[in-house]
């Protein structure tokens, strides 16, 4: 009986090759994109999962109250690992890192860069790294060890063995490879190529040895033994750095579970209030919402054609076929049709994947090889082949035979109004991913037009490394007399992104507690304000000639507002243990994220700070031929590191990545959505001309015209798009103004948006189904009118 039903389900589809083709194209276009989502989904999910002990391994945090406000980071003192393995039992293991950022490795003069952090021996215990070669026993004994993953070690060594080779790091540093471990998963947290010890890590950098509890610059996990209750223990651990540090009292650690951390690290008033959760639940949501349109246009496509099939079935009931029966059949060509357009599914996801990827910046892949793949990919197939089928289904077996087999078997207004409902159900989201993509890339035009307060054009940055510390000054006095730049400054952090603030800041008049505030900091060598473009609205820069100036600070306009510094110039700001002296005030510049109001910020002076250079290239010359003399001069003063420099305005332009990826994502699913929305609707108007056939004939008898006909049988669509835009314009109005109160800086849900998505609606609609109209009202209507 299952191989009739799909034999005629075959021969169904063969007869009808345009529907078919559109049908599986439809659904499969559907199924694809929801796939390409899911996995996204998926991999989201999944972060940082594949360590075995992921349910007992925290990240150390800690809340810091100041002006009526709680601050969390992540960021703790080098004690606080061997202090929680000290106090507290309930801890099986505590470890350290630092930030990881690309160092230099050499071998046989082949110099590489990979992303190189330090961490405890007990790091290895604490996260899953899978050793290729050697052990996680072994593999820090030696003090002056490295541990390489398999692609660091590719690039390096070629195919030679590297266990036992020495390798220079960072121009100096010899280390030896111990142990090589498999790459990690492209959803993990950490994306180091290699691993040294910490004990080496202070060797390098003795300041680490002798910070103190108020530097707080490290990362801390820790790992807890089973069945602890982390409530109990957070309740404890809370308290250890008003033990140990009194001065920072009102700090307050917690432990945080670390697989949580990637999508919930967002908190407001030390509560967690979200993260990216919030946009992979959108993408479950277009993913869902895409294979539920899909399945509507195959419906109503299905429906669309119950005139061709209507006799077949009176004449299979006529011969005793139940209604269960005709069920069965229809619900197996819908089936057959869903595993075909899966398999068009695959085709198309093998071609997009790849530019889904590049959108997204991961690196999703297809999991062929593992069985609950395709237990899921075909319980999602059969699930939307049975959702897809119920409905034409149901409509079809519903036929009466008598009617049907006289020819005047009609659905009524009732099975209209049912494929009505489903269209307006298709436009309501394509009018709310219309209004979306528009208000999303509006916001981005809004705030990317923000003035930043400096000068992006033109400026450079390269981290200071190997003999930059000790050449800086002859290397901008060369590319300066090269012609190539005009000014250049070395500074602690990037223009473009913050990531350094301190505390304990005193001034005259302060409040009590305003001490407590975290302020960001910057600090930097001369020339800066000049190199930078920045606006030096009261005092000056840091001058050569005034030796003073060791002891000197600027400040930004939200900082002296903070202060309540009504003449700046010459007030004593006791910043990093020294009482400096306000010099200038520089107009307030996007340091941190360009949707929130300026934050206060101290740019002080102290050479030993630098961590990059900035160069403002001569306008009068050829970018290429710049920077192709920078390189020159580079390697002349730095001869072992490679030059790698970024613009700034290209830095300045990923904090937009978010927001842009959101962009493209809705306006591409928007398109899509569309699109099969369209088919729902060209699946309609179909229908609806079919059953209005003798009408259309009789008024075209009476002499009616060809645009009156089309008009008549267009008008009742454009009342489905006008209700569809009604209902998605207050969805959109209501949730993208709950988006838009995020920011602090936003634009406004202009009416000019609403008037353009409503256009763009009614112009799709009348494209849709001018042409169903038109051959309506051009048909002879002596063949609709004979058997009568």
């Amino acid at each position: 009986m299952i191989k009739n039903y799909f034999k005629i389900a075959w021969r169904s589809l063969i007869h009808n090759k345009l529907y078919s083709a559109i049908n599986i194209g439809g659904l499969g276009i559907g199924m694809a994109v929801s796939f390409m989502l899911l996995l996204y989904v998926y991999n989201e999910f999944t972060f940082d999962t594949f360590h075995q002990n992921n349910d007992r391994i925290y990240k150390v945090m800690r809340n810091q109250p100041a002006n009526a406000e709680i601050h969390t980071g992540d960021a703790t003192p080098v004690q606080v690992a061997g202090a929680l393995l000290k106090d507290y039992p309930e801890i099986q293991a505590a470890a350290r890192t630092n930030n990881g950022y690309d160092q230099l490795f050499n071998y046989n003069n082949k110099p590489l860069k990979f992303n190189l952090i330090s961490v405890d021996p007990s790091f290895l215990n604490i996260f899953t790294l899978d050793f290729v070669k050697g052990n996680k026993t072994d593999a820090f004994k030696d003090p002056s060890s490295v541990i390489m993953t398999e692609s660091s070690v590719k690039a390096l060594f070629g195919d030679k063995d590297p266990i036992g080779q020495t390798v220079k790091l960072n121009g100096s540093q010899l280390v030896k490879v111990t142990a090589i471990i498999k790459d990690l998963p492209e959803n993990s947290t950490f994306k180091f190529k290699a691993l040294i010890p910490w004990s080496l890590y202070e060797t390098m950098q003795p300041w680490v040895k002798d910070s103190g509890w108020g530097n707080y610059s490290f990362s801390t996990y820790a790992m807890l033994k089973p069945d602890v209750n982390v409530d109990a223990l957070n309740h404890k651990v809370k308290d250890l750095i008003a033990r140990n540090d009194p001065r920072n009292k009102e700090n307050q650690l917690f432990l945080y579970l670390f697989k949580n951390y990637h999508l919930h690290s967002e908190f407001k008033n030390g509560v967690n209030a979200g993260g990216s959760i919030e946009y992979v639940r959108l993408f479950l949501f277009l993913a869902i919402g895409i294979l539920l349109i899909a399945c509507i246009n195959f419906m109503n496509l299905s429906t669309a054609r119950s005139e061709r099939r209507s006799r077949e079935v009176g004449i299979r009931k006529v011969v005793g076929a139940r209604r269960i029966a005709i069920i069965q059949q229809f619900l197996g060509e819908s089936i057959l049709t869903a595993i075909l357009a899966f398999v068009v599914a695959l085709i198309i996801m093998a071609f997009v994947l790849p530019y889904f990827n590049y959108i997204i910046h991961k690196q999703l892949s297809i999991p062929y090889h593992t069985y609950w793949t395709w237990l899921i990919a075909i319980g999602v197939t059969l699930v939307t082949g049975l959702l897809a089928g119920s409905y034409p289904a149901l409509f079809l077996s519903s036929f009466k035979p008598v009617k049907v087999l006289k020819g005047s078997n009609s659905g009524g207004k009732k099975t209209l109004h049912s494929r009505q409902i489903l269209v307006v159900v298709q436009f309501v989201f394509a009018t709310y991913l219309i209004l979306s993509s528009i208000l999303i890339y509006k916001q981005i035009t809004y705030i990317k037009n923000r003035p930043v307060g400096y000068t992006q054009n033109g400026l450079v940055e390269f981290f200071m490394e190997g003999n930059m510390y000790k050449e800086f000054e002859n290397f901008r006095r060369d590319i300066i007399n090269s012609g190539a730049v005009v000014d250049a400054a070395a500074t602690s952090l990037s223009i473009a992104n913050a990531g350094s603030s301190s505390w304990g800041i005193t001034w005259s008049g302060q409040l009590p507690g305003e001490d407590k505030i975290p302020i960001d900091q910057m600090v930097v060598s001369y020339h800066f304000t000049s190199t930078y473009g920045l606006t030096v609205l009261q005092g000056r820069d840091f001058a050569e000639d005034r030796p003073s100036d060791t002891l000197a600070l600027m400040l930004n306009e939200a900082a002296v507002k903070m202060m309540r510094l009504k003449s700046p110039l010459g007030q004593i700001v006791k910043w990093q243990g020294k009482n400096c002296t306000v010099i200038g005030v520089v107009k307030d510049f996007v340091w941190a994220s360009p949707y929130e109001p300026v934050k206060p910020v101290i740019v002080g002076f102290d050479k030993g700070w630098a961590g990059e250079i900035g160069m403002r290239l001569n306008p009068k010359a050829p970018v290429s031929k710049s920077l192709a003399s920078i390189e020159a001069i580079y390697k002349k003063y730095n001869p072992e590191y490679p030059f790698q420099y970024k613009f700034v305005d290209e830095s300045f332009d990923s904090k937009f990545q978010t927001e842009r990826l959101l962009g493209t994502l809705s306006s591409s699913f928007t398109i899509l959505a569309i699109v099969i929305s369209c088919l729902g609707l060209f699946g309609l108007a179909s229908f609806s001309a079919e059953q209005r056939k003798k009408e259309i004939s009789i008024r075209k008898v009476l002499g009616a015209s060809i645009s009156s006909l089309w008009f008549n049988l267009s008008k009742e669509f454009l009342q489905l798009v006008i209700i569809s835009f009604l209902i998605g314009a207050a969805l959109s109005w209501y949730y993208m103004n709950r988006w838009l109160a995020q920011y602090t800086y936003r634009t406004d849900v202009s009416w000019w948006v609403f008037i353009a998505t409503m256009g763009i609606s009614i112009i799709v609609c009348m494209v849709t189904i001018s042409w169903q109209a038109i051959k309506a009202a051009l048909s002879n209507p002596v063949k609709s009118l004979k058997n009568e």
